[in-house]
């Protein structure tokens, strides 16, 4: 992951400083490069922090310009249908200088303008400024993987990664929003577009905003939604086969493309059916599959390491065991730093855990979450 960070004004005087600092703030998301950009007039800044996945040159540099229109962008996550876009546009008659799918946005951008949206197969929260009509043009991915913050006060607007990055800035709010604690204290986390804290709100999944400088105003639409699931007739004409069949196809698809990048990538296995899923579909697309299991001392009766090692072998990965060791509740204190917004869900500790053992060994990881979410695999899910 990275970390997109900006601040804009049509007139008001702007502090560069709590940029880098903002920033900075959120170094964790991306330790490997950092870059900052002002427009000529000093009215827009853009911040970025890099996690190199694709193309690790100097040449994947953020925050990206594209000169010939005077476009700017800073962007957080990974387009995986990039190289299908990249020759699409090349037939078009775009050039590219990097193998980046950052440079591929921009291109889209450049060609398509905000429809470019119905072609990112992704996970993604970017911001490009058009220096030529004074606007700054937002998206967030069709499941809102990615997070953007953002707030417009006094005619001012920022928007980043993390609330931590806008947090900074000693004139913006710290006040506690009451309805969004309201709804956190009913169903355990803040849904859709409200945030804990006053003034600030997140862009919704599926959706893109502008901020109109020299208007100052915010114009935001839904750009995709959920299908209409098919009618009762629809269903009973469905062939189970068949639709098993291209939901192989899509998942496989969905692997592949996501195996794509420059540096190692593992797959979290405990041995269950959705990461097992994940792992045979790996194995089609590489001969050279990494899988982790992680360890609790102490909680032999949710150790998976068993299945996930009959999973391993029977797909021939090249299988890691980790141990978490002790954990105390010190790490408590480090996952409050980490989660800008409460939730009520402990699985941070095992996810954070996880993520903190895996990164020594790679630096992207794929895992089953979502498949009990989307297919109803818990058992609770037939009551409602």
């Amino acid at each position: 992951m990275c970390a997109i960070i900006g601040i804009a004004s049509k007139d008001k005087k702007l502090d560069r400083n709590m940029l880098t600092v903002g920033r900075d703030t959120m170094i964790h998301r991306g330790p490997d490069d950092d870059g900052a950009w002002w427009a000529k007039d000093g009215c827009v800044g853009l911040g970025h922090r890099r996690l190199a996945i694709i193309d690790l040159s100097k040449a994947g540099h953020q925050p990206m310009q594209e000169t010939k229109n005077d476009f700017t962008i800073v962007f957080n996550g990974e387009i995986y249908n990039h190289l299908d876009l990249k020759q699409e546009l090349i037939d078009k008659g775009h050039s590219f200088f990097s193998n980046s799918d950052t440079e591929v946005i921009l291109a889209a951008y450049s060609e398509w303008g905000k429809d470019c949206l119905s072609r990112l197969n992704g996970m993604f929260a970017f911001a490009i400024y058009n220096s030529r009509q004074r606007f700054i043009f937002l998206a967030r991915d069709r499941a809102g993987e990615k997070p953007l913050f953002y707030s417009l006060s006094d005619g001012i607007f920022r928007f980043a990664s993390e609330l931590k990055g806008l947090l900074v800035d000693p004139n913006f709010s710290h006040q506690i929003n009451h309805q969004a604690l309201d709804v956190y204290l009913t169903v355990g986390y803040v849904p859709g577009d409200l945030c804990i804290v006053q003034g600030a709100n997140k862009l919704p999944a599926a959706h893109a905003m502008v901020f109109d400088l020299n208007k100052k105003s915010l114009q935001t639409w839904k750009y995709w939604q959920i299908p209409s699931p098919p009618t009762l007739t629809e269903i009973s004409k469905s062939n189970e086969s068949s639709l098993l069949g291209e939901f192989e196809l899509l998942l496989e698809d969905a692997v592949h493309k996501q195996l794509s990048a420059d540096v190692p990538v593992g797959i979290l296995l405990s041995g269950g059916i959705d990461s097992s899923l994940i792992t045979a579909m790996a194995v089609r697309s590489s001969s050279q599959v990494k899988t982790f299991t992680v360890t609790f001392d102490g909680y032999n009766k949710y150790d998976e390491s068993d299945h996930a090692d009959l999973i391993a072998d029977y797909f021939g990965t090249e299988h890691i065991e980790l141990n978490a060791g002790d954990t105390s509740p010190e790490l408590l204190k480090s996952l409050a730093r980490q989660y800008d917004e409460p939730m009520a869900d402990s699985s941070m500790i095992s996810t954070y855990l996880v993520s903190h053992l895996v990164r020594k060994h790679c630096t992207v990881a794929l895992g089953g979450d979502g498949g009990d979410e989307l297919f109803g695999g818990y058992q609770h899910y037939d009551r409602l």
